[in-house]
Parts: C-alpha cells; sequence; structure tokens
C-alpha cells in the first residue's frame, strides 16, 4: 500500500493553493478472508483498500470528490472545488474542534496484523461443531484492522483505529438448510457455537413444510429483525424527510406505546464509533421513544439544505462515500416479558425485503426457514409468505424480553409480535 499522508499535512498543501474551506476523510483498512466450500478451501485473500473523501466549500456550495492515489490528491481537490459550482447554496460550514470525545473500546488486539492462524482456527472450529449435526456447505471468516480519520480547515482533527470480525456458517441436512452469522469488533468467545447453531437448524429443518395461511404471534431472529428494522429506517433518514418521502413526523404516535429506538453510536456493539463522518462526537439519539417519534437522523449538510441545525448521525461507508445521514447500533429498550408465548412462530430467515415498498411500509417476504412453536412442540416450517406494512408491525408488538442481547449492531430483547399475515397452503 503507498503511503497516505495525514489529512492535516493534505489541509495546509491545500490552503497554499488558495483553498480555505475545506475537509478531507481517510479510511484504510485490511482485510484476510478464508471460505471454505465443496470440502475444500476456496480462498484465501488478503486484501488492502484506502483513500481520500474531499469536501470544498466555495461561495456557500459544496463539492466532493475522492481518490485512492495520494498521488492524485491536488487534481481531485480542484475537481471536488469546481463540482462546487452545480450544488445548491446553503449556509453549511464544517464544525470546530469539539472539547472531547467519547472513548470507546475499539479493537481486538490479537488480530492485529491479521495473523492467518485465527481465521483458520475459527473456521476448523466450527466444521467439527457442525459435523456431529450436518453437512457443512460453506464457512467464511474474515478479520480485518483499519484508521478512519477526518481533518478540516476549522482545525476539526480527529482519528480512530478499529478492527472487525465476521463469519457465516452455513449447512444442509438432506433438504433442511441451516445458517449463523456473527459480525463484531471483537472475537468470539467461542467459534464452535456457529457450527453448532447452523447445524442444528439444519437438522430440525430436515421435515419442514407449509401450515395453512392464518394470522399468528412471530418472534424473527436477531438478523432478521435488524433487516425489518433497517427498512423502517428509511422513514427516519433526515433526507428523506427534507424530500417528503416519509410518512412521519416528528411527535407523531405512530408505534406501540411500549417501543423505544435509540440510535447509539456508544453502545457496546458493531458500529461504535466516537464521532459521526463529520468529525461529530457520538451521543445516543432517541428515534421512537414509548412510540412518539422522536428525532430524524441528519447529518450536518442535509440538516443545512433544510434549513434546520441539526448533525450528529454522518455515516459513511468508505472514502468514496458522499457523507448522508445513517444509523449506527439500535438500541431496543427491554421489557418485562419473561414467561413462555403458548404458539408463535419464530423466522429465522426470509427473502425479499428488498423489493417492498419502504413509504408505504407494505413488504411481502418469502419464509425459507421457520419454527412452529405450540404448546412445546416444535415443527419445522418452510416455503411460506409472510404479510405485513412495516408501521402496523411495530404497532402490534406483543412482548418484550426482559434481557436484551447484542447481535451485529442490534442491541435488543426478544420481541413478539402479534395477528401477523402467514399465507401457506
Amino acid at each position: 500500500m503507498p503511503e497516505f499522508p495525514k489529512p492535516e499535512a493534505l489541509l495546509r498543501m491545500l490552503s497554499t493553493q488558495g483553498i480555505k474551506d475545506a475537509e478531507i476523510y481517510f479510511t484504510g483498512a485490511s482485510t484476510l478472508s478464508i471460505e471454505y466450500a465443496g470440502n475444500t478451501y476456496k480462498t484465501k485473500e488478503f486484501s488492502e483498500d484506502a483513500g481520500y473523501g474531499i469536501r470544498i466549500i466555495k461561495n456557500g456550495r459544496v463539492g466532493f470528490s475522492h481518490t485512492n492515489i495520494p498521488g492524485n490528491f491536488q487534481k481531485v481537490a480542484k475537481t471536488a472545488e469546481h463540482l462546487s459550482k452545480i450544488s445548491p447554496k446553503t449556509k453549511f460550514a464544517f464544525s470546530p474542534q469539539p472539547k472531547k470525545y467519547p472513548k470507546l473500546k475499539g479493537c481486538e488486539t490479537s488480530i492485529a496484523g491479521l495473523p492467518p492462524e485465527i481465521a483458520f482456527t475459527a473456521v476448523e472450529e466450527i466444521l467439527e461443531a457442525m459435523k456431529k449435526r450436518a453437512e457443512p456447505t460453506r464457512v467464511s471468516v474474515s478479520i480485518s484492522e483499519g484508521r478512519e480519520s477526518i481533518a478540516n480547515s476549522e482545525g476539526l482533527s480527529t482519528e480512530s483505529n478499529c478492527t472487525a470480525v465476521s463469519i457465516y456458517a452455513e449447512a444442509k441436512k438432506g433438504k433442511g438448510m441451516g445458517y449463523s452469522l456473527y459480525s463484531s469488533r471483537f472475537l468470539p468467545k467461542s467459534f464452535r457455537r456457529f457450527g453448532e447453531e447452523a447445524g442444528k437448524i439444519a437438522a430440525i429443518m430436515v421435515e419442514s413444510k407449509p401450515i395453512p395461511s392464518q394470522k399468528l404471534t412471530v418472534k424473527f431472529s436477531p438478523h432478521m429483525l435488524s433487516s425489518l428494522l433497517s427498512f423502517l429506517m428509511f422513514n427516519f433518514d433526515g433526507d428523506n424527510k427534507r424530500r417528503g418521502i416519509t410518512r412521519l413526523k416528528k411527535g407523531q404516535k405512530k408505534f406501540d406505546s411500549s417501543f423505544t429506538l435509540i440510535s447509539d453510536p456508544l453502545a457496546d456493539a458493531d458500529s461504535s464509533c466516537p464521532f459521526d463522518g463529520e468529525g461529530a462526537p457520538s451521543a445516543p439519539l432517541p428515534i421512537v421513544e414509548k412510540g412518539v417519534v422522536r428525532n430524524f437522523l441528519y447529518d450536518k449538510y442535509t440538516a443545512a439544505l433544510e434549513g434546520i441545525n441539526e448533525g450528529g448521525s454522518c455515516q459513511r461507508t468508505d472514502y468514496a462515500s458522499i457523507p448522508s445521514p445513517g444509523i449506527t447500533n439500535l438500541v431496543i429498550a427491554p421489557g418485562k416479558f419473561s414467561g413462555k408465548e403458548e404458539k408463535y412462530l419464530e423466522v429465522f430467515s426470509f427473502h425479499g425485503l428488498h423489493t417492498a415498498d419502504p413509504v408505504s411500509g407494505n413488504f411481502g417476504v418469502n419464509v425459507d426457514i421457520s419454527v412452529l412453536h405450540e404448546n412445546g412442540k416444535k415443527t419445522p416450517v418452510s416455503d411460506i409468505l409472510l404479510t405485513g406494512n412495516i408501521f402496523n408491525l411495530f404497532n402490534s408488538i406483543k412482548h418484550f424480553g426482559n434481557v436484551q442481547h447484542v447481535d451485529g449492531s442490534l442491541v435488543s430483547p426478544e420481541v413478539w409480535f402479534e395477528n401477523v399475515q402467514i399465507i401457506g397452503k
């Protein structure tokens, strides 16, 4: 990887060229990925990616460009300056250095340098556990380490280092399929549990079949609940609010009174970070409180386009991404339910949410892995359609479990939704 100068040094370079209002964002990451499939190791890949995103303000207008070649930086900065001419005029300005940033634990020190033996050990332990119940179809493990930094002409300068671990385990037994997912800044306490979980689900699903159409209480796996929440978040995006394509309004009672949702970059979960994509110190943001819409997600530029003073929720996928509003960790407050539901469908996997309409909230998904719980009996269920409306779903909450669990960027108790429409045989 070529040497990438720090953003502060590049800002000084731009200043000598007459560019006074600028922001430079840098990300750099190294990743080791290993995949096992077809009874053999398919890939062992090491990749690196790094670069700069540059924003220039000129005459109240903002231009953006990016590069992964340090030698092209000055040319790309001029491109950003040129592009500012065609952007709308706003009162947007870069923020000065804040008094302090929160301190977070963001690195797994044992994966420094990306030692391959950690990834290979993980795959072997997952396979060993999986083979006790089912046949492995695919196991992939990736570990990465990276750095994120940002500086602007108002004196803001900050950086953060982080690590990431991602695991996918998939198994089959007869026609039964099962999988397990893991995403975190840190290594799990055990790799075996992912093989055990995938194998267990595959073994359960061997005798799966559809069920008759009916309305049921449904509990979604953490990964499927995350998907539903991401679908819902379209309506909390400040840019969508600015353009009038969200149904929600601040202060509106739209959800179940027991539902409280927070975007919290300080939570001990996958998307924890000390600052947002514009360098603002991270802080929790209540989105829904006891069923009432409290806030929308804004970066400072989107807020300036709307003419309001908001911010703190800027997200960037990488250096090439234009800053935009986004979520970090989603936190759902726990409830009081600690009993057993008599009858409910536990959904582990569905597909098709990408075809749904986020504005109306209407969706229909194909459920391929689920289990019907009824009076202590478990019946594997597949090949059914689950339909509904995302606003109605989160206004039909029957129970919140009393214990929060962390799964990727979601911190949530178990949630049961009532009167969910199932279309089967």
